[in-house]
């Protein structure tokens, strides 16, 4: 069974975010098919204020890790951060509050999460980032081919005038217009394997703090077995 998407919730509608608390949640709609929980944080400003992610926070308390790698930001301009957190294991079966701790300061931020499912186990591996002024287009997110398809997804923190367009090979997802900011996110319209396109597509170049990544299933991974040209025995 290959990985599918499954459901993107985002922190806050309209166009105000999280500022001045110390945490904020977002309610996920968790089933029994659930493999992988992916977590994209915003903050509108150079500043690494998402300190963690919690399933469940008043129960099992659940930490969801950072992915390695998985951190964009803008440092000039339009200040940015864009960071991925993913859990792939022991995941709920029923809807539960998924929190974000945070730095309690004026800074917005704004997170999406995102479910998918899959035959086992799964794992996220961020591909790229992009930092500074850029046109946004689709980008090559690799799996390193795992055995079956897996999904690639990006989110993008952005000083564009609006939300950027999914890209040709994407859907879009949740987005949050700050007027003088934007954040997007998106998924890879037909899962597939080996390095695939993901992502944005703007003309105009701008701030941007950008995260690029595959969800892969860890089961199928361990099913591709090289093959080994054994030496002979030698006789004893």
């Amino acid at each position: 069974m290959a990985v599918a998407h499954g459901s993107a919730t985002e922190s806050h509608t309209g166009t105000t975010g999280s500022a001045s608390q110390a945490s904020f949640d977002i309610s996920v709609p968790f089933t029994a098919s659930t493999k992988g929980l992916l977590v994209f944080t915003f903050v509108n400003a150079n500043a690494n204020d998402a300190l963690s992610v919690k399933i469940d926070p008043l129960g099992t308390n659940t930490d969801v890790p950072a992915v390695a790698g998985g951190r964009a930001v803008d440092i000039a301009g339009e200040p940015g951060d864009c960071k991925a957190w993913f859990l792939g294991s022991g995941l709920p079966t029923t809807t539960k509050t998924v929190r974000i701790n945070r730095n309690n300061n004026a800074n917005v931020m704004y997170a999406v999460a995102i479910l998918v499912t899959a035959g086992g186990d799964t794992n996220a591996i961020a591909s790229l980032i992009f930092e500074g002024d850029s046109t946004l287009a689709e980008q090559f997110a690799n799996d390193f081919s795992p055995g079956t398809n897996s999904v690639r997804y990006a989110g993008v923190n952005s000083g564009l005038a609006a939300v950027p367009a999914a890209g040709a090979n994407s859907t879009a997802l949740q987005s949050i217009d700050f007027g003088a900011r934007v954040i997007g996110t998106v998924r890879e319209t037909t899962a597939g394997q080996g390095s695939r396109l993901v992502g944005f597509s703007d003309a105009t170049s701008d701030d941007v703090a950008a995260v690029y990544l595959a969800v892969t299933e860890l089961a199928a991974a361990a099913e591709v077995v090289p093959n080994v040209v054994m030496a002979p025995s030698r006789p004893t």
